[in-house]
């Protein structure tokens, strides 16, 4: 008991420290008309104002402009709160300075938060002097309480002159004319009821965990065996807000976020999920050196599941924008029905729009401030495909995780950006596999897998490497390849292994089944060697593979002279492959139309 009563003291003493500078009059009445020994007016009880003796709670139900607020605080059953020896600050809206009936309708909870505790925050918070602060409130929201020595406001509703600073033994009381307006964060907003959002805001929810803080809490009477509480503080959490990097709930954040209505969901979910066709059972080959593999046969415990599972997960995945990184920091000043200025904008998943995308982005949407940033309501998702859900896919050859068998001397090549100074084009990676032939008749041969396929048509393209790359001395040649897929049927069995050739071959080169990359410039006089990017072949396939595991197609590279060709031409054996790339054909569709399109290329595997 002595240690509570010195406890009290010491708080007390903090107030006085706070209190003293402010006259009688200064405050209506609630402050000391002295500051002598504290601890012994607080022990003799006979220096401290009525008000300073009463808790919050007393000096706000005996306070008759206040009786609506009070009503309130009992209905929410925060009331009992406000006798506790917790320190608390409360702004008090007066009567008749909000709408008090239809608050009495509200929810308890929706009360509580949104109106009770948008009003009281932690600690001591006195007006005096010149002053700005940021003050966050029981409900996480951060106000600022600002003054200039003659007048006080929070978050601009003014405190009431003569009635600021009524000092309570556990905290401190402002009367102000008017409520603390509520401004949601972004994740209160997926259920604004402005908007139809049922949609999104039922995906999110269904991640939401609530559990009792029961050190923070304060306990109340123990009730048929159960602990009460008379101030239940719980710690929520959502598993989506590390999943998409956006924790769009902390009013410390600052994020753009776009929110499909209803109607925009469902148009996007239908478009999306083609892209990922699965079937109960996924068989793909293990290739091991040449002639050695095995068929592994994967079971979808449920295909339709899994489908729509990741059917929401890649609608969700790039609707949230960090503002305060790279060209991201330009959204908080977009208005409604501008033309953004951003070059580039970046999602919390990394994907990158340019500026093109970024305008068709907004266009039509509804900005709404929220605590936390902004959301722009839309009625339809203007994500290119290819840019969230269909992404171009490389794989680079050097990498080990693709490669799963050669015949052949394979070994990794790495280069720097000064030793390809004698050819034309763009080395992926700064690397490439090579592949020689173990014998001078040799053909060398290699498997890649090629992970993470949408059940969509791809453009396939094999970027091969010339000789000379580190050494403009070196003799190029042209080399003969032939590439064969294999990938399961919609009906889960496996394709048979089929060859692919160069629709547009040199003049001369094509056979009936390989393709011949010629390593050198034909648009430039000297015919210089460069990086030689084949279209081997377009190529739909039926049944996703993404998020399956391991299991995916292969492509089977290898090089493959003839009579025919040999005749034509000195051949180069040796297998250089810098990556192959799966492109879109509705990307590959839209840049023949759109010329100087950018777009993030190469960003998934």
């Amino acid at each position: 008991m002595e240690f509570m009563t010195k406890i009290k003291n010491v708080q007390l003493s903090k107030m006085l420290a706070i209190l003293a500078p402010l006259t009688l009059g200064g405050i209506g009445g609630g402050l000391l008309t002295s500051c002598t020994d504290w601890n012994d007016h607080y022990d003799a009880g006979t220096a401290l104002s009525d008000s300073q003796q009463a808790s919050l709670l007393e000096n706000i139900t005996k306070n008759p402009s206040l009786t609506q607020f009070a009503s309130l605080l009992s209905k929410s059953g925060f009331d009992q709160q406000l006798v506790s020896s917790q320190t608390f600050t409360v702004w008090a809206p007066v009567n008749d300075s909000f709408n008090y009936n239809e608050l009495m309708t509200t929810g308890n909870d929706r009360l509580l938060k949104q109106f009770v505790k948008n009003h009281v925050a932690r600690n001591n918070y006195p007006a005096s002097g010149a002053m700005n602060q940021k003050v966050f409130m029981l409900n996480e929201k951060l106000m600022h309480f600002q003054g200039d020595g003659q007048g006080y406001n929070i978050q601009g509703i003014a405190l009431n002159a003569g009635q600021q600073n009524i000092g309570s033994n556990n905290g401190m009381l402002h009367l102000i004319s008017g409520k603390i307006p509520y401004l949601p964060n972004i994740y209160e907003s997926l259920n604004n009821e402005q908007f139809a959002l049922d949609s999104i805001s039922d995906y999110y929810h269904q991640y939401d965990v609530r559990k009792l803080d029961e050190l923070r809490s304060v306990p109340g009477p123990i009730v048929d065996g159960e602990q009460t509480y008379l101030d239940s503080i719980f710690n929520e959490s959502n598993s989506l807000y590390r999943t998409f990097r956006s924790y769009i709930n902390q009013e410390d954040s600052n994020y753009t976020m776009l929110l499909p209505t209803n109607v925009a969901w469902t148009k996007a979910y239908n478009r999306i999920q083609q892209y990922y066709n699965y079937t109960p059972t996924i068989r793909y080959m293990d290739v091991k050196p040449t002639g050695e593999d095995t068929t592994i046969v994967v079971n979808l415990k449920n295909a339709a599941q899994l489908r729509d599972s990741i059917t929401r997960y890649k609608m969700m995945a790039d609707l949230v924008y960090n503002n305060n990184v790279y060209d991201n920091r330009k959204l908080p000043a977009l208005k409604e029905g501008e033309t953004p200025k951003n070059d580039s904008i970046v999602s919390t998943m990394g994907n990158i729009l340019y500026a093109d995308d970024v305008k068709s982005l907004f266009a039509d949407a509804t900005r709404v401030d929220k605590s936390n940033g902004a959301i722009w309501v839309t009625d339809t998702l203007k994500m290119p495909a290819w840019m969230s859900w269909n992404p171009e896919i490389t794989v680079e050859a050097e990498a080990a995780y693709f490669k799963t068998a050669q015949a052949g001397n394979a070994i990794e090549r790495r280069v720097t950006s000064g030793q390809n100074r004698y050819i034309k084009g763009h080395l992926s990676n700064d690397a490439y596999l090579e592949v020689t032939p173990i014998s001078p008749n040799a053909n060398p041969e290699v498997y890649f897998k090629l992970p993470d396929v949408r059940s969509t048509e791809y453009n396939i393209y094999l970027v091969m490497v010339p000789a000379n790359i580190t050494n403009e001395n070196t003799k190029y040649y042209p080399n003969s390849i032939s590439a064969g897929l294999r990938y399961v049927k919609e009906d889960g069995t496996l394709s048979t292994e089929s060859t692919q050739r160069n629709p547009n071959p040199d003049s001369g080169t094509e056979t009936t089944t390989t393709f011949v990359t010629s390593l050198r410039d034909s648009t430039i006089a000297s015919q210089g060697a460069c990086i030689d990017t084949l279209h081997v072949g377009s190529i739909t396939f039926p049944v996703a593979y993404y998020g399956t595991g391991d299991s995916a197609p292969y492509i089977h590279v290898r090089c493959r002279f003839n009579s025919t060709v040999g005749n034509k031409i000195t051949p180069d054996r040796t297998l250089r492959i810098d990556c192959i790339i799966l492109r879109p054909k509705e990307l590959d569709d839209y840049l023949l139309s759109h010329p100087g399109y950018v777009y993030d290329k190469h960003k998934n595997y």
